[in-house]
């Protein structure tokens, strides 16, 4: 066999390694479970407590690659009238203008395009958070839960928790500063299903 023959199937063999590899590696799409994802907030309220609030209408997707989570890529949308509060009259108030203006403004949104690994199983999420109408960049402190095969649905689960701190000014929710901070802490539990 002369070398040139053999240098080319050698190089054949090398670009078809090189697509398998790229097409395993290639991330896959995720959706988010709804049922399983979370966001809950946290603001100081005269210095008396910590007020919890929680949002349940999340909905969106992951590309993710689980050889390599740190490539994956988000984008979700939070359900604004799914605000609770635990008063029916309180959580109608957040949802006026005053404050969420869920009338004009339903839904916030975040994506999140870049992974910066702090850790084995922790990294810095970095995205945009579209709330109210304005769009400011959010850092998220995520972690990592868990990968795999989940033992009810059978089905792919990638779980992660994350959280960040936000200033509800930033985003125009100015109400009521004596009465309640303008650090809010974001606390986020989130599962996705393989599609």
């Amino acid at each position: 066999m002369s070398r040139r023959p053999a240098l080319a199937a050698f190089a054949t063999g090398l670009l078809l390694l090189a697509t398998c590899v790229a097409a395993s590696a290639a991330p896959s799409r995720w959706r988010l479970d709804p049922v399983h994802c979370q966001v809950l907030f946290f603001a100081d309220h005269l210095g008396f407590s910590r007020q919890m609030g929680r949002f349940t209408g999340v909905s969106g997707h992951l590309e993710l690659d689980p050889d390599d989570w740190t490539t994956g890529r988000v984008e979700a949308e939070i359900a604004i009238d799914s605000l609770w509060l635990g008063d029916a009259g309180w959580e109608k108030k957040m949802r006026s203008d005053d404050f969420f203006d869920a009338g004009r403004f339903p839904t916030a949104r975040f994506v999140g395009e870049r992974i910066e690994p702090t850790g084995e199983a922790t990294a810095r999420l970095h995205g945009t958070l579209t709330l109210r109408g304005v769009s400011k960049p959010v850092v998220l402190d995520l972690r990592r839960n868990r990968i795999g095969r989940n033992t009810f649905n059978l089905k792919q689960t990638a779980g992660f928790s994350a959280r960040t701190t936000l200033s509800r000014k930033a985003f125009g929710i100015s109400r009521l500063p004596a009465a309640i901070a303008d650090e809010v802490e974001v606390v986020l539990e989130i599962e996705a299903i393989k599609e």
